[in-house]
């Protein structure tokens, strides 16, 4: 053995001595260690730590932590017994997934009967055929209905915008429920109310407390002359003009050699809903005249010398005639006695 290996045995055995002698103390330990070499770490420093540089510049910003969005509300609706996993009480268990009864027997065993005691019924319902508006177990839509609103409805009905011109604001932003009931009714057309209080649930009482009352409105018959959706003509008019009110009235224009300018416009002169002067007339017959003839030309004519408050319906007829001032017979002859030419 070589001196070198000789003197590192030694010096090996003198520290292995020293530390036994010096015991386990850290602080004793750390002198000894640091006698012989260099880097030796403080007693309870860490040992194996990797260094890294400090970053230079303002401290990142932490990112936030992204929030999940809230899942929507439930609008879904479920049938009860499909809920509840009672099949049985619909379907045939023991003999496969048949019904138990045919419908809407089946569903009258907890709904209310209500095609017993209506007279207009829904011709889908009368005819069992519940399931083409409504999911037997589970819908997105409020009462299991298979689509939204309008929608279900015009999977079966033409549109009653679609070629209207003028359209109803109620049919236009509202819903087909509003007026009609889905299954049965008392009423035609389905409509939940009579015509009448339907149409006065929006519109206030065309009739009012008016002494002349125009007799399809009295008995409610607003549909004689409106269309309740939409239509070609302003106001929702089933027709135009007079040929409205030729549908009840006769037509006097047909035989007619003279005819006053206005009585195309039936509403020119009439209210067509009601009114406190007779024949429906907007106001007192004289004013009502005054509106289009002035009152000094009517004056200036001989004939009405000392007319006082005489009505002009008195002597003229306000619609047509076969006098070219509308003058009625007997005025005319009483006219023509007078010694004014006829």
């Amino acid at each position: 053995m070589n001196d070198g290996k000789k003197n590192a045995l030694a010096l090996a055995a003198i520290l292995g001595g020293i530390l036994l002698t010096a015991g386990c103390a850290s602080d004793a330990r750390h002198q000894w260690l640091t006698f012989f070499f260099d880097g030796v770490p403080a007693p309870g420093g860490e040992t194996n730590v990797v260094v890294t540089a400090a970053p230079s510049g303002p401290p990142a910003a932490v990112a936030a932590k992204p929030v999940a969005p809230a899942p929507p509300p439930d609008t879904s609706s479920v049938h009860p017994p499909f809920q509840e996993q009672k099949c049985a009480e619909c379907h045939q268990s023991s003999s496969g997934m048949g019904l138990r009864l045919q419908l809407p027997q089946l569903c009258f065993t907890c709904h209310k009967d209500f095609l017993a005691d209506n007279k207009v019924k829904h011709q889908p319902v009368d005819n069992g055929e519940c399931l083409s508006c409504h999911d037997p177990h589970k819908s997105e839509n409020k009462k299991l209905l298979l689509q939204k609103g309008n929608a279900l409805c015009l999977t079966c009905h033409d549109d009653p915008l679609a070629e209207g011109k003028f359209k109803h604001q109620a049919v236009e932003s509202g819903d087909c429920l509003d007026c009609h009931a889905p299954h049965a009714s008392n009423f035609k057309g389905l409509l939940k109310k009579s015509a009448k209080d339907t149409c006065y649930d929006c519109h206030d009482d065309v009739a009012g407390k008016k002494k002349d009352v125009h007799q399809p409105v009295g008995d409610g018959d607003c549909l004689a002359c409106h269309k309740p959706h939409a239509g070609a003509d302003k106001n929702l008019l089933a027709k135009e003009g007079a040929a409205l009110c030729w549908d009840c009235h006769d037509n006097f224009l047909e035989k007619a050699k003279f005819t006053h300018d206005v009585v195309d416009d039936c509403t020119a002169c009439h209210n067509p809903h009601a009114s406190d002067e007779k024949a429906l007339l907007k106001k007192e017959v004289v004013s009502l005249c005054y509106d289009c003839h002035d009152q000094k030309d009517i004056a200036a004519v001989k004939g009405h010398a000392n007319l006082g408050t005489q009505s002009c319906v008195q002597c003229h007829d306000p619609h047509v005639g076969q006098d070219k001032n509308l003058l009625k017979p007997a005025a005319k002859k009483s006219d023509t006695t007078n010694g004014n030419p006829p």
